[in-house]
């Protein structure tokens, strides 16, 4: 099928290399146990011809031995020498018995080199196959670990080391496609999550500090407040010059900056509680999901004066979203526009991108040039005094990272705030 490779195995390729050097080593023992006959030929030509010393015994007892040149195939020189498959035997010779004593086939016939040289041919016919097999053995092995074993496993040694020294800023990189190579990878995938893991967990960390630096920031205000009202009190109520009604005032202010300070803190727990929130997303019905929401804010609306208009522009029959972070989110991003609002608030849903996003857009006077410059801050400047918007925005952008996506802010022309929800599906 097309698009489908089929994995290499480190099977496949040892039995690849070993059939190749099975292929290298019969090749070269041919070539050699040919070129040795034909050396052989060389050193000894091919007459048709061999020396037969034969030992005569006469019928009174005398001995005699000599020494016939015979053509192979004359058999009618010396018919009862040769028998029918052309081989020599014993046999009578014109009424004398004879023996063959031994059978020169040419060599015998040349010289002292060339006898040394054709024992030698003979010689590397049967040693140099056996030389060549055990060269191609090792040949084969220590080419197969140096290519197929070698590199993979320096990869992965290496991997190791950098790992131990906590150092994930490196990449396993291996292009092998056996068992090996996947198992790179594999380390390189192992990789890429323990160091996104530790990117996610250097970035809490930051923004747990960026958290404790904004809130001690914040709570300056209302405890320099506090600390000048009852410092002011004291130092006049032993005067005996304060009155009713500028005390009842003081006391007044003392008392917003302290709903401040309790609201700071309510946020605070409420921030630290949200990594405890598991996301789940499930399918969720678009028509039911518009009907909640319609439901849910048209009566704070109608309380308020406000007209409450919800758009949906998704066609998909359902979403894949944890439902219960959205209508959290919600509540914090509509409230602020309730109370913004002029007259009208707009939500509307849609796909952008294969995200999830709902809009939400008031006609009131927009978010303060602070709160847009200061958006991608861990906590969300206020955009007014008494911390309204700030701590709403910084939960809802928390959820909305959490569920895989993110928060916008945004003004409109002529006027008008524009907060729009990103739910990562």
């Amino acid at each position: 099928m097309e698009g489908i490779k089929r994995r290499k195995t480190l099977k496949m390729e040892f039995f690849a290399a070993v059939s190749a050097t099975l292929l290298v080593v019969a090749a070269c023992s041919a070539v050699t146990v040919w070129g040795c006959l034909r050396f052989q030929q060389w050193l000894v030509p091919a007459d048709h011809s061999v020396m037969v010393c034969i030992d005569y015994a006469y019928p009174d007892g005398r001995k005699e031995g000599i020494a016939l040149r015979c053509v192979i195939d004359g058999k009618e020189v010396i018919p009862n020498i040769l028998r029918e498959d052309g081989r020599l035997d014993s046999g009578s010779f014109c009424g004398t018995t004879l023996s063959v004593k031994s059978v020169d086939y040419g060599i015998g016939r040349r010289g002292p080199r060339r006898k040394i040289a054709y024992q030698a041919s003979a010689v590397c016919m049967a040693l140099f196959p056996v030389l060549y097999a055990v060269a191609g053995i090792f040949l084969c092995a220590r080419r197969f670990y140096q290519k197929k074993l070698s590199p993979p496993i320096l990869a992965l040694e290496d991997a190791a080391g950098h790992i131990s020294r906590q150092d994930l800023d490196f990449t396993v990189s291996c292009e092998a496609e056996n068992e090996l190579g996947q198992l790179c990878r594999s380390f390189e995938q192992m990789r890429q999550a323990l160091y996104e893991n530790d990117r996610e967990l250097w970035k809490m960390l930051e923004e747990r500090k960026m958290i404790q630096a904004s809130i001690a920031h914040d709570l300056r205000n209302p405890i320099t407040i506090i600390e000048g009202y009852a410092e002011y009190l004291m130092l006049h109520l032993q005067k005996g010059d304060l009155s009713s009604e500028k005390t009842a005032g003081m006391v007044d202010n003392i008392a917003k900056a302290a709903g401040r300070l309790e609201q700071y803190t309510e946020s605070v727990r409420t921030i630290g509680q949200l990594d405890d929130i598991e996301i789940e997303r499930t399918e969720v019905s678009v028509q039911q999901l518009i009907s909640d929401i319609t439901g849910d804010f048209s009566l704070i609306a109608s309380e308020r004066n406000i007209k409450l208009r919800v758009e949906n522009r998704i066609r998909k029959e359902t979403v894949r979203i944890d439902a219960s972070v959205l209508y959290r989110v919600l509540e914090n991003i509509v409230s602020n526009s309730f109370r913004y609002a002029k007259e009208t608030i707009v939500i509307s849903a849609a796909l952008e991108n294969g995200c999830f996003a709902v809009t939400v857009t008031d006609d009131g006077d927009g978010y303060p040039e602070t709160v847009l410059k200061g958006q991608n801050r861990m906590l969300l400047p206020a955009a007014d005094e008494n911390g309204h918007c700030g701590m709403g925005l910084t939960i809802g952008r928390l959820l909305c990272r959490k569920h895989g996506g993110r928060l916008e802010l945004s003004n409109r022309d002529p006027h008008g705030a524009v907060t729009k929800i990103i739910f990562g599906i």
